[in-house]
């Protein structure tokens, strides 16, 4: 669960006995009725859909009304767009393409970006910002190819925010006219709300 942007799933199965008493009635072409009266006791097993994305939030939060989801939400989005803009006039200004590297987990997303760095790092100025909720073990390989990258543990936040962002630049001392890689916390839902004041979404 993404504590930041209150993105959760929540499944439950129940198991039921219950004793019924049954009353068919069947009406038949065949000019005959029946009618049946069964006292049974079933052992059923019910599997129930609890849907918490249909309100105006699209998600559910225990104690908190879907407009005062929607509203902090939207506090957090429009704070995180300031810091991205601050971002976006310092890349502009001197002239850094950063890119932000979003896919799901385990996808190769790393692996893509160690291959492309060892081609790329002869002909250009190089940096790269590795999102991971606990371990340095990407920033670690990426260290290895001889590029600078900096290692941003987003606990249990599932993704980069413009701050993270903003304050891991501040750390690589980037060249003007470098290539900035972010390479975002591996899921495909919540960084893409997150503008970083990248160029754009890779």
């Amino acid at each position: 669960m993404c504590t930041v942007c209150g993105c959760s799933e929540t499944n439950h199965s129940h198991s039921h006995d219950h004793d019924h008493d049954h009353s068919h009635s069947h009406d038949h072409d065949h000019d005959h009725s029946h009618s049946h009266d069964h006292d049974h006791s079933h052992d059923q097993s019910h599997d129930h859909q609890h849907h918490y994305g249909k309100g105006s939030a699209g998600l559910h939060i225990a104690g908190m009304s879907q407009e005062k989801i929607v509203q902090v939400e939207l506090d957090i989005l429009s704070k995180n767009n300031d810091y991205a803009g601050n971002n976006r006039a310092y890349f502009l200004d001197k002239g850094i393409l950063a890119l932000n590297l979003v896919s799901s987990p385990g996808s190769g997303k790393t692996s893509i970006l160690e291959t492309s760095l060892v081609k790329l790092k002869d002909e250009f100025s190089l940096k790269v910002i590795e999102g991971d909720q606990q371990t340095t073990n990407d920033a670690d390989r990426i260290n290895k190819t001889g590029v600078d990258a900096v290692q941003v543990n987003t606990g249990k936040g599932c993704h980069l925010d413009a701050n993270m962002v903003g304050n891991a630049f501040d750390t690589l001392n980037i060249e003007e006219d470098s290539l900035l890689f972010i390479e975002n916390v591996g899921n495909l839902v919540c960084p893409a709300a997150f503008d970083l004041g990248e160029y754009c979404k890779v």
